[in-house]
C-alpha cells in the first residue's frame, strides 16, 4: 500500500503567537492525518473542544460542503451555535455519554448556511490533545432524504394497514426474512388467529395440513427468487371449515429498490373452485365420453393444433394422433388435392353461432382405402390459452351408401317400371274407349229416333269421358308428384279464366239438378299461369262439388284479390260435407270423404291431389274447409297475382272446344288408318266413311307403309303401339323416307296413341308426326281438324 499523502488542510486555526490560541494550533498537527482521511472518505469532518465553548478547531471539506460554512468562518466558533444544533438529547446527556463512552452516535437537527434545517447521522468520538486537552472528532452525512423517506414509507404502511384492516379481503406482509410481519384484521377474524399467533410462519397453523408444506415451498421459492407468488390453498375457518382461497403477493420495494418483503392478499374462492371443479369433473366425463363414442370426433384450436381426437377417428381412418397433431396434416392425408378446399370451409366455422350443415366428404384413410364421411362441426368457445376451438362430429356412412347406391338403383328401377306400367295402362284403358266413342258417334248420325237409343248413348258417352278423366288424372298425378309436368306460363286474366271454365261445366251441373252461381270480379285479375292446367284445376274441384252434391243444391264459385297479393278462388257446395279427420286429408292421393260398398259417388281419389299439385306448381296453395257431415264444403285455390307492366297477347282460358261438325260440306279427303285393334280401325274407318272419306284400314306398320305407297294417302292416322316389327315411330321415318322416291307425301300425320307423357310427345314429333292426339279422339274435334285440312287442300 503506498503511504497517504494529504493535502494542506483547510486553516484550523488563523491564530498568531500573541492572539491567545496558540495551543489551539498544536492541536491541529495530531488532528491533520485524521480529518484529512476522513475527507478522503466522503464524511463531513469536524473537530470541537468538549465542555466549555465548544469551538471548533477543525472544519473539513466534507463539513464546507455540508454547511456552507467556509472553514475560516467556522473555526474558534461555537459548534453548536454556528450550527443551531437540535440534539435529540440534552447537550449535557450527550457530553456524559461521552466521557463515560469516549463516543455516541445519533441523529442531530442542524441549520446550514443557507437557513435548511437538515438531519445529519453523526459519530462523535472523543480524542485526547495536547496538555490532556479533550476534544470531540465528529463525522456525519446528511440524512435527511432518507429520513423523511423512512417517515413515508411509516406513514404508508400504516395507510396500507389501516385500509388492509377494513378491507373485504385479507391482507399480509412479510419482512425481509420472509416472516409475516402484518396480518389485517379480515384476516384475524376470518381464521380465528390472534396477530401473535399469525406472525412469523405461524399463519401456516391455519393452511389445510394436506396443502401446507406445498403453500411454504412454494412461498419460500418464490421468496428466494424476489419474483411474484400465487397459489390456491385450503383455510381453516374460524367455524373449523376449510374453505378454497386465493393467495397472492408481490415484492415490496423502498425508495432505493431495496427488497423489503412481501405483500400480498387472500381471497376467499370456494364457490368459484367448486365450480372450477365441477367443470373439471364434467369435462373429464366429456373427454371419456368422446373418447368411447362410435362416431369419429375431432377438437382442434384455430391456430391448427388437434387439441383432442377420439379413438373412433383414429381406428376408421387408421391415422395415429401422433400423425395428425394439426388439421393441416389431416387434410394432407384424408383429402389429398381437395384438401386445400376443405380447410378453407372449416376455417369459416369458426365464424358460426350454431352447428353447421352436415357436409359429405370423401376420406382417404391410412390403408388407402376410401371412405365416405358426413360432418357437422359447431364452436366449442376457447381454451385457457384464449384460442377458439372447432368439434367437428363425422358419421361414417361408407356401407350405408353404398347400400343405398344400391336401393338407389332398385327404386329407379322401380319407378321407370312404374311409369312403364301407367303407360301402358293408360294406352290399354284408352284403346277400348276409342271404338266405343265411335260407334257412339255413328249410331248418333244415323239418326236414331228412339228415345231409349239415345239414353244409351248418351250413358255411354258419358263414361267413356269419366273413363278418360281417370286414366288422365292418374297419369297427371304421377308426373306432378315426380316433378315432371312442364308448365306452359303466360300472363292470363284469371277472372275469364274461372268464368270460361264454370260455364262450360254449367251443363253439367244442371244435368244433375244443381243451381250455379258466380261471384267474379268485372276488372281483370292477373296471373302468370298454364291456362290449360289452371283450368284443369278449376274444373276438377267443380267435379268433385257436382259429385258430392245432391240435386237441388248449390254450387258457387267465387273470386277475390287477397289483401297479401293473391288471388282466392273459392269453390262452395251445399252437399255432403266432410268431417274433420277426412278433411286432413282430403288432397292425398287416393282419399275420399266415403269407401261405402255400393260406390255411388266413384272415383279414384286422385282429383284434389292433382288440384293442390297443379297449384303449387304455380307458386300458390289449396286448402279445404267444412262445418261438418251434411254442411257442405268449400276449396279454395290461392295464386300469386302478377307484378309488373302488362304484357301482350293476354290468355284467359284454353280455346273452347270445337262443334262436333263442321257447318256445310268438306271435301272428301284420302284417309289411311293404321291401327292393330279391328273395332278401333273398324269405327274409325266407318265414322270417317259417314262423313264423305275414303278411308282405308292396315292392321300392321308393314302394311300401312305398303298401303300408303299404293293409296297415296293425304291424311294418315296411325297408332304408335303397333306389332310385327314395326311400330308408329317406324311407320313416320318410312314414310318420310318414302316422299321423294315413291311420292308419298300425305298433308297430315296424326299419331293416335294411349302413351300421353312428354316424352312420349317429344318422341313422336322426333319421329316425324305432325299431330298427336291421346285416345279416346274426340269424333267432333277429328272431324273439325280434317275439315280445316281439306279447307286448305
Amino acid at each position: 500500500m503506498s503511504p497517504l499523502h494529504c493535502a494542506p488542510s483547510p486553516v484550523l486555526y488563523a491564530a498568531s503567537p500573541d492572539d491567545g490560541r496558540g495551543d489551539r494550533g498544536q492541536i491541529a498537527g495530531e488532528l491533520q492525518l485524521k480529518a484529512a482521511l476522513l475527507d478522503r472518505l466522503g464524511e463531513a469532518a469536524l473537530a470541537w473542544e468538549l465542555g466549555g465553548s465548544s469551538a471548533i478547531v477543525y472544519f473539513g471539506a466534507g463539513a464546507e460542503q455540508l454547511y456552507g460554512f467556509p472553514a475560516r468562518d467556522a473555526v474558534g466558533r461555537s459548534s453548536h451555535e454556528l450550527l443551531r444544533t437540535a440534539p435529540p438529547a440534552p447537550l449535557a446527556q450527550i457530553e456524559a455519554a461521552l466521557l463515560r463512552d469516549g463516543l455516541w452516535d445519533g441523529e442531530l437537527r442542524r441549520t446550514t448556511r443557507d437557513g435548511r434545517e437538515i438531519l445529519v447521522e453523526s459519530r462523535l468520538r472523543l480524542v485526547e490533545g495536547v496538555e490532556r486537552r479533550r476534544l470531540v472528532l465528529e463525522t456525519g452525512r446528511e440524512s435527511t432524504a432518507k429520513r423523511r423517506a423512512e417517515e413515508a414509507l411509516r406513514d404508508s404502511e400504516a395507510c396500507f394497514r389501516n385500509m388492509a384492516d377494513h378491507a373485504p379481503v385479507m391482507s399480509w406482509m412479510t419482512g425481509t426474512d420472509g416472516g409475516c410481519s402484518y396480518a389485517s384484521r379480515s384476516w384475524l377474524d376470518f381464521s380465528g388467529q390472534t396477530e401473535s399467533a399469525a406472525l412469523g410462519t405461524g399463519w401456516l397453523e391455519a393452511v389445510h395440513p394436506e396443502d401446507r408444506s406445498a403453500a411454504e415451498e412454494a412461498f419460500l421459492r418464490a421468496h428466494e427468487r424476489r419474483d411474484a407468488y400465487r397459489m390456491d390453498f385450503r383455510v381453516r375457518r374460524r367455524d373449523g371449515v376449510y374453505r378454497w382461497c386465493i393467495d397472492s403477493a408481490a415484492p415490496r420495494l423502498g425508495p432505493g429498490g431495496e427488497f423489503l418483503g412481501y405483500v400480498g392478499s387472500i381471497i376467499d374462492i370456494t364457490e368459484r373452485k367448486e365450480a372450477e371443479l365441477q367443470l373439471q369433473e364434467r369435462e373429464e366425463g366429456l373427454r371419456r365420453a368422446i373418447m368411447e363414442t362410435p362416431f369419429p370426433i375431432m377438437i382442434h384450436a384455430e391456430d391448427g393444433q388437434v387439441v383432442c381426437v377420439n379413438r373412433a377417428w383414429t381406428d376408421i381412418s387408421g391415422y395415429t394422433h401422433e400423425q395428425i397433431p394439426t388439421v393441416t396434416a389431416w387434410y394432407d392425408r384424408a383429402y389429398g388435392a381437395t384438401g386445400a378446399a376443405v380447410r378453407a370451409r372449416v376455417a369459416s366455422l369458426f365464424e358460426l353461432k350454431a352447428a353447421s350443415d352436415e357436409n359429405e366428404l370423401t376420406i382417404i384413410t391410412a390403408s388407402g382405402a376410401r371412405r365416405t364421411w358426413v360432418f357437422s362441426a359447431a364452436p366449442l368457445g376457447k381454451d385457457a390459452a384464449g384460442r377458439r376451438l372447432l368439434v367437428s362430429i363425422a358419421h361414417d356412412i361408407t356401407e350405408r351408401k353404398r347400400a343405398g347406391d344400391a336401393w338407389e338403383a332398385t327404386l329407379r328401377e322401380a319407378d321407370q317400371n312404374k311409369d312403364a306400367f301407367l303407360a301402358m295402362l293408360a294406352h290399354e284403358l284408352r284403346n277400348p274407349l276409342g271404338p266405343i266413342r265411335n260407334a257412339v258417334e255413328i249410331l248418333r248420325s244415323t239418326g236414331m229416333e228412339q228415345p231409349s237409343l239415345r239414353r244409351a248413348c248418351g250413358v255411354i258417352e258419358r263414361q267413356v269421358a269419366h273413363m278418360a278423366r281417370l286414366v288422365d288424372d292418374l297419369l297427371d298425378v304421377s308426373r306432378v308428384a315426380r316433378g315432371r309436368i312442364q308448365l306452359r306460363k303466360e300472363r292470363c286474366d284469371l277472372s275469364r279464366l274461372v268464368r270460361q271454365t264454370a260455364e262450360d261445366y254449367r251443363s253439367t251441373l244442371e244435368a244433375s239438378g244443381l243451381e250455379l252461381q258466380l261471384e267474379l270480379p268485372a276488372e281483370p285479375l292477373w296471373v302468370s299461369g298454364d291456362p290449360t292446367r289452371l283450368s284443369q284445376a278449376v274444373s276438377n274441384v267443380l267435379h268433385n262439388a257436382n259429385k258430392f252434391t245432391d240435386a237441388g243444391g248449390r254450387v258457387t264459385v267465387a273470386l277475390s284479390a287477397t289483401s297479401d297479393g293473391s288471388a282466392a278462388i273459392r269453390v262452395r257446395d251445399t252437399g255432403i260435407g266432410v268431417a274433420p279427420a277426412t278433411l286432413a286429408r282430403m288432397f292425398e292421393p287416393f282419399s275420399q270423404a266415403e269407401r261405402s260398398l255400393d260406390r255411388n259417388r266413384g272415383g279414384l281419389g286422385l282429383g284434389l291431389a292433382l288440384v293442390k299439385g297443379l297449384v303449387e306448381l304455380h307458386g300458390g296453395a289449396a286448402s279445404a274447409e267444412s262445418a261438418g257431415v251434411g254442411h257442405g264444403t268449400e276449396i279454395a285455390l290461392r295464386l300469386p297475382l302478377a307484378r309488373g307492366p302488362e304484357a301482350s297477347p293476354e290468355r284467359a282460358a284454353p280455346p273452347p272446344r270445337p262443334d262436333s261438325r263442321p257447318a256445310g260440306a268438306v271435301r272428301s279427303l284420302r284417309v289411311l288408318i293404321i291401327e292393330d285393334n279391328e273395332d278401333a280401325a273398324e269405327m274409325l274407318q266407318v265414322l270417317l266413311t259417314m262423313n264423305g272419306h275414303q278411308v282405308e284400314v292396315a292392321l300392321s306398320g308393314v302394311a300401312g307403309v305398303e298401303a300408303a305407297r299404293s293409296f297415296r294417302p293425304e291424311v294418315i292416322l296411325c297408332d304408335i303401339g303397333l306389332p310385327g316389327g314395326m311400330d308408329g315411330c317406324g311407320v313416320a321415318r318410312a314414310l318420310k323416307a318414302l316422299e321423294e322416291s315413291a311420292d308419298v307425301a300425305p298433308s297430315l300425320m296424326i299419331a293416335l296413341t294411349g302413351y300421353g307423357q312428354e316424352r312420349d310427345q317429344r318422341r313422336v314429333r322426333e319421329a316425324g308426326f305432325d299431330m298427336h292426339f291421346i285416345k279416346p279422339i274426340d269424333p267432333g274435334s277429328l272431324q273439325s281438324l280434317l275439315a280445316s285440312v281439306a279447307t286448305r287442300a
